[in-house]
């Protein structure tokens, strides 16, 4: 298992699914783990994730935290061939029965070429996982 403890170089793209646990706060744990890459330094995002985000704010005050969010956390960026690689693993992976989502497939890519560890609760990265080299935070775990 990958801790926040360890590695504190190391650096966490933070999934859409992750951040709409946390701005709800309901779960100390998960707050208190969020918190703690935050002020580390070690939490990153990207654009499609921001996209996301922005795009089911539910007012002004949402659209506020999440610029005061943003300003406080590194941007990655895609590549040249990041659009193209993504769409090749989502080809290389429909090829073996699973069919995923163009978004999930870009910030699986994001993530793999920015050496990165994807911090999420969406299960279909897990099958990104075992066709592609992309590390998921195991430290993120999903309690009903």
């Amino acid at each position: 298992m990958y801790g926040i403890e360890q590695g504190m170089r190391d650096r966490v793209l933070i999934d859409t699914s992750v951040w709409i646990d946390f701005f709800r706060k309901k779960d100390a744990e998960l707050l208190e783990r969020i918190s703690i890459l935050l002020k580390s330094g070690r939490a990153v995002y990207t654009g499609i994730i921001a996209l996301e985000l922005i795009n089911g704010a539910k007012g002004q005050k949402e659209l506020k935290a999440l610029d005061d969010l943003f300003s406080t956390m590194d941007k990655v960026k895609e590549s040249e061939s990041t659009y193209f690689d993504a769409g090749r693993m989502g080809y290389g992976i429909a090829g073996n029965g699973f069919t995923l989502s163009v978004v999930d497939l870009l910030i699986a890519q994001i993530t793999i070429e920015n050496d990165l560890f994807l911090m999420t609760f969406d299960r279909h990265f897990d099958v990104i996982t075992k066709y592609s080299t992309l590390r998921l935070f195991k430290d993120c775990k999903k309690r009903n």
